[in-house]
């Protein structure tokens, strides 16, 4: 059985390794704050999203994308129904924990492992009647490929047939009549080659024992205190069950792994849903995103919010407009603290989110795929003292340089501002230059007012310009205006705010 509710041709692997620039990537954008919405003090709900998450750093698929946001949209139609679902299925994997075999307590006996995975497939059996009886009556109401395919699986899979075949199966199983077991015999008269037989010694009727003359086999019966006696026939016992307990054995973790992967996928749209809950209650704008192919320019966005920062603030911060068609760079100046490194996060996110199969905290968002995202924001000083943070900025972008491929996208947050103005403009130039001929797309945020101006004047038709807006009045309004860069941060400001206006300089 396959869940195939996250990728159309494959399950989920919980064991994959992650992009290597994803530990950047979800420091810089601050995508923990995402997770514990999502997770909601469930580790496993958690550990699924940031899995999801730091995989969607990596190049985005169409294909995939349109398929969990198609699994999404019902999710989001029916909230109930899945955490309904994925409640039934926690429930299901908890219930190994009632049952001796699954705590592993006596793994040297086979007879005891039968027993118990017997019992344990029994359960797991009800709760599959429970999960296919679900599955019948949701299939009309939701539309989505995936759910689709995972209702039809269920029908399919675990069919009326198949819950009589298992029954019967486990009732074979239970022995309630003893066991029929042949064997040959070896040299020294050691038994070898044990057989279970499925006629397992059942009794005939009162008139078959009258009429039979002859008894079906020879017997024997071990007296009372014979402990020793008794031990060999279980270890004679044991030996006979060991190919069967252990089949069943496989057959329990079959159906658990089936359990697990459900949960693992499932919980991935419970997280969805506990993010979506959280950005409405403060009236955050979410939208499902559209996107074009790879290297295509296309970026437009209406209300793009930073989600992190809602969350954090707990009310809807200022949305921006964002009209980047053709672009292959977007640089934004202006006033410090008026929403600047807000934005490039809100942008980044938004990347992220679109390649994951999620919503985007906007009113609307048309933007191309990209081929991984990458990030490069301003570090505190090294606290062991091993380099400078100039060296530490220009390892990190050798770093990405080594990684980085056409197509992709690069966020920049005050680049190469450990040094001199003039010295770290020519960095910043010669960086964005590079990355630019090889078809990358950049969106940075920078104090460096020099390589600003350059980089406007450069190629201008492919560029976007944008400033942090400042109030005639020295306040901030947090919107971003398509403007050219001036020759000031007003950092005056700050100084006033926290100084006094009439503190000297």
């Amino acid at each position: 059985m396959k869940a195939h509710l996250l990728f159309p041709d494959r399950d989920f692997d919980p064991k994959a390794e992650p992009p290597p620039q994803s530990p950047e990537v979800a420091q810089d954008l601050e995508v923990g704050t995402l997770l514990a919405v999502m997770g909601q003090d469930d580790g496993f709900l958690r550990d699924v999203a940031a899995r999801m998450l730091m995989a969607a750093c990596d190049a985005g698929d169409a294909r995939i994308i349109a398929y969990r946001q198609g699994a999404l949209r019902d999710a989001l139609d029916h909230p109930e129904q899945v955490r309904a679902l994925y409640a039934l299925v926690v429930e299901a994997i908890d219930s190994r924990k009632k049952h001796l075999f699954g705590l592993g307590l006596f793994g040297r006996y086979p007879s005891f492992n039968l027993r118990g995975a017997v019992e344990l497939l029994q359960t797991f059996a009800q709760y599959l009647r429970r999960l296919r009886q679900q599955a019948d009556s949701l299939r009309g109401s939701f539309r989505s490929e995936a759910f689709g395919t995972l209702f039809a699986s269920l029908q399919h899979d675990i069919s009326d047939d198949y819950f009589n075949e298992v029954q019967q199966h486990l009732e074979t199983l239970r022995f309630r009549h003893g066991e029929l077991f042949s064997a040959n015999l070896g040299p020294g008269n050691v038994g070898k080659n044990y057989v279970l037989h499925a006629g397992n010694g059942s009794r005939p009727g009162w008139l078959a024992r009258l009429l039979h003359k002859a008894p079906p086999e020879f017997t024997f019966r071990l007296p009372d205190r014979d402990e020793a006696g008794a031990q060999a026939l279980s270890a004679l016992v044991d030996r006979g069950l060991n190919d069967v307990a252990n089949a069943m054995a496989q057959a329990t973790d079959h159906v658990l792994s089936f359990f697990e992967l459900l949960r693992a996928e499932l919980g991935f749209y419970v997280a969805c849903l506990n993010l979506h809950q959280g950005l409405s209650a403060l009236d955050v704008p979410v939208c499902m995103p559209t996107f074009q192919p790879i290297g295509t320019l296309h970026l437009n966005a209406q209300a793009l919010c930073d989600p992190t920062l809602a969350l954090t603030l707990q009310r809807a911060p200022v949305g921006n407009a964002l009209n980047a068609d053709g672009k292959t760079l977007v640089a934004v100046t202006g006033a410090n603290q008026g929403g600047k490194s807000t934005f490039l996060r809100s942008v980044g996110l938004a990347q992220i989110m679109l390649h994951a199969g999620l919503f985007v905290a906007a009113q609307s968002f048309d933007g191309a795929l990209a081929r991984g995202v990458f990030t490069h924001y301003k570090r505190e000083e090294d606290a062991e003292l091993q380099g400078g943070k100039l060296d530490e900025e220009l390892a990190r972008m050798r770093a990405i340089a080594e990684a980085i491929q056409p197509g992709a996208l690069w966020l920049s947050n005050e680049s190469f501002a450990s040094t001199n103005a003039r010295e770290g403009s020519e960095l910043l130039l010669q960086v964005v230059d590079a990355l630019r001929q090889r078809g990358i797309k950049v969106a940075l945020v920078t104090h460096l007012f020099d390589a600003a101006r350059r980089l406007a004047q450069q190629d201008a038709d492919r560029v976007c310009m944008l400033r942090a807006e400042r109030r005639d009045d020295g306040s901030r309004s947090f919107r971003l205006e398509a403007a050219a860069a001036l020759q000031t941060s007003y950092g005056a400001d700050l100084y006033a705010e926290v100084f006094g206006p009439d503190a000297p300089a």
